[in-house]
């Protein structure tokens, strides 16, 4: 009897197992098409050059998200506003562009990066997630260089592993000059 038992809790714990793994990817997002990415690369061009144009301002700035801001000097939040690193009116501004291109996660720039990663959609965290965005190449100078591997290589398209690792990589596809549907995931 208590092996029926047993057997039966192990068939309904299996089964809500599977119902929720189930249901996790049906209500996961899905990730845009290349196609429909540059549909709205297409019909947002000129808002996109603008935010590229204004981090290429706000240099300073790692990462300007629609809820955070991030320094290249301090990845701290929540910190005061006098140390956002920019004004609540142009962080106002950013979000309006944001909102406009479909940006939903803002814009990222490495260390001492001269490429500028507009970031679209993610699903996941950070140990296992992906991304996807928009790249754009800018030109080297003041000690800022190519850090992303579409800008490095300067091909069509391409895929591979970030460095050295085995689980982080990407994939690219060139949309114009100097400019890319980026994914990344690990």
């Amino acid at each position: 009897m208590a092996m029926r038992l047993l057997k039966l809790a192990c068939f309904v714990l299996g089964g809500i197992v599977i119902l929720i793994a189930v249901f996790w990817v049906a209500c996961a997002p899905h990730q845009p098409s290349d196609a429909s990415l540059l549909r709205q690369f297409n019909g947002h061009r000129s808002d996109l050059e603008s935010i590229v144009a204004m981090m290429d301002e706000d240099w300073q700035m790692a990462r300007i998200a629609p809820d955070f801001t991030w320094r290249q000097d301090s990845l701290a939040w929540p910190r005061p506003e006098s140390e956002w690193g920019i004004s609540k009116g142009r962080w106002d501004e950013y979000r309006n562009l944001f909102s406009k291109v479909g940006a939903k996660d803002g814009t990222t720039r490495r260390e001492k990066s001269s490429d500028i990663i507009i970031d679209v959609w993610s699903w996941g965290i950070v140990p296992a997630g992906v991304s996807v965005g928009y790249l754009h190449c800018g030109q080297p100078r003041k000690g800022y260089v190519h850090t992303e591997e579409p800008c490095i290589e300067n091909r069509e398209s391409g895929s591979g592993m970030h460095g050295r690792s085995t689980s982080y990589g990407y994939r690219y596809r060139k949309v114009a000059q100097d400019w890319y549907i980026y994914e990344e995931s690990n």
